[in-house]
């Protein structure tokens, strides 16, 4: 199978600086999307210190090698949090990350926060990963019949995140990709204003990974362009 793929990001028209972070490393088969969390200070700088150690720790294995994910964001996750101590001893600083390894036909997604990995595959759109959101968490303790301690207008803030105290909980999986599969890392300043189902089309639709990405991102911004966007997208075929 051949891989294309495409890495795109904009500011927005609402926030004053961009604190959204991507990684596109073809060398190594290795893609990511950051977002660096709100209301916390030093987005940007966490953000990026997710995708460079991130960048820094699969660079120096060998190409095409399995690497232990959960290690992985553990040691991302120290770094961050080492940096916020120093930066913002009273806060902290923190980000998301989702991010994919391609090794052979397997793509191993590790994932934090609410950026998101999402698959088109036979016209199905599916998202990947798990929103580590208070409200995806209260749905959960509901599905287990556990007592809810958890306000709802506060649904959309984030469980988990990198740069929080340890140890990190984070989701590592894998998926086998299939001749023609089209996937997007993306934060959610695409997924918030830009449905599924219209993600599928674009995806679908877009002759190259650049003609999607860019659709994306200008479709955020279309609709208030009120968070920084970043699409990151990897066509197989």
């Amino acid at each position: 199978m051949n891989l294309r793929s495409f890495a795109h990001t904009d500011v927005g028209r609402v926030r004053p600086e961009n604190e959204d972070s991507m990684l596109r490393n073809e060398t190594h088969h290795l893609y990511a999307v950051a977002d660096g969390i709100g209301g916390l200070p030093s987005g940007g700088q966490a953000s990026q210190l997710a995708v460079a150690t991130l960048e820094k720790i699969v660079t120096s294995h060998a190409v095409g090698n399995k690497l232990d994910y959960i290690r992985i964001m553990t040691e991302i996750n120290d770094q961050v949090f080492r940096l916020g101590r120093v930066l913002s001893p009273q806060f902290g600083i923190g980000s998301t990350l989702t991010f994919a390894h391609l090794v052979g036909v397997k793509l191993y997604i590790g994932h934090v926060g609410d950026s998101c990995a999402l698959r088109l595959r036979s016209k199905l759109i599916e998202q990947l990963t798990t929103d580590h959101t208070i409200e995806n968490e209260l749905r959960e303790r509901t599905a287990r019949g556990e007592p809810l301690g958890m306000l709802m207008e506060n649904r959309n803030a984030l469980t988990r995140c990198i740069g929080q105290p340890p140890p990190l909980e984070a989701q590592c999986i894998s998926h086998t990709v299939l001749p023609h599969d089209r996937y997007l890392l993306s934060s959610d300043g695409i997924t918030r204003f830009v449905s599924h189902e219209e993600i599928g089309d674009i995806l679908g639709g877009s002759a190259t990974p650049e003609i999607a990405a860019r659709t994306l991102v200008d479709r955020a911004n279309e609709r208030g362009g009120l968070d920084n966007s970043t699409a990151v997208v990897l066509f197989f075929d």
